[in-house]
């Protein structure tokens, strides 16, 4: 059994497909159910935490109400797509329909899928390593990914080389998006929720904005990478693109943009830091 959660916490349209589960993130603290979805509020659950864990809620959830052989969680408008030749980490989309999803050849997951432990994004170059971008990012706290990695180092010693050899680089995994065998995925759970715990028992988020709230959600894109980066070399991966789905004129922007100044050159770059 294959399934890939779509994490939405706010109504969005999910086409119908035999792969695809919509689920309600931080329903817990919405005023209203999803109709059609899961929500992250019932069993065993961190739903109340969601505006710092994000969508983690989902994946708290599934680890511990949900069973299936591989674990998928996609954003509400942010897939995986199966294009093993694709060269840039990610295209744009105007629409998700499964229209859409049919011309990405979307079903082939089902027969790609099995064939893998662990699928992730297709590491997205930025020119700075994943510690300083971390750094440098909106809404980030250098402090926090400090944290994280003194925890790691006193608990899980082990993966200090590859925690220094993903934070040291400077391709990342972005966004939280993943496809894991149950295998994999429990066992990431089982190290990740506990590296979140102990981070959000040392912090005080009650002087943050909304955005800085969202830190364990941040820091569970970085650890995400460490632990693949542990682990690779034992599993049968692969690396797929994203795609983006915008409408209107995000769409068009997102477009020029990306015309400008291509994902994953200098100039890109360069720009970015400029505005940091």
């Amino acid at each position: 059994m294959i399934n890939l959660f779509v994490c939405c916490h706010k109504p969005s349209p999910v086409p119908a497909h035999p792969l695809l589960i919509p689920v309600q993130v931080g329903s817990a603290l919405s005023g209203e159910e999803f109709p059609g979805f899961l929500h992250d509020n019932t069993g065993d659950n961190i739903s109340s935490l969601n505006r710092s864990y994000c969508e983690l809620t989902a994946q708290y959830w599934a680890w511990k109400n949900y069973a299936s052989d591989y674990y998928g969680f996609f954003h509400y408008r942010r897939y995986l797509y199966p294009d093993v030749a694709a060269k840039q980490p990610y295209r744009l989309e105007k629409h998700l329909t499964a229209e859409t999803l049919q011309k990405l050849n979307f079903d082939q997951f089902s027969s790609i899928i099995p064939q893998y432990d662990i699928i992730l994004p297709k590491t997205e170059e930025m020119h700075v390593s994943v510690r300083s971008h971390y750094a440098s990012a909106p809404f980030h706290h250098a402090k926090d990914l400090q944290l994280v990695e003194s925890i790691i180092k006193v608990h899980w010693p082990s993966f200090v080389p590859s925690m220094e050899t993903y934070l040291s680089q400077t391709g990342l995994y972005f966004g939280n998006i993943f496809i894991m065998s149950s295998l994999v995925f429990h066992n990431y759970c089982n190290w990740l929720f506990p590296i979140l715990e102990e981070f959000s028992s040392v912090t005080d988020f009650l002087s943050r904005s909304p955005q800085e709230m969202r830190a364990a959600g941040y820091l569970g894109e970085r650890l995400l990478g460490i632990y693949y980066t542990q682990h690779k070399p034992d599993l049968k991966s692969l690396e797929l693109p994203r795609v983006h789905f915008l409408s209107g004129k995000e769409y068009y922007q997102k477009k020029l943009i990306n015309t400008l100044l291509p994902p994953e050159s200098y100039r890109r770059s360069w720009i970015k830091n400029l505005r940091r």
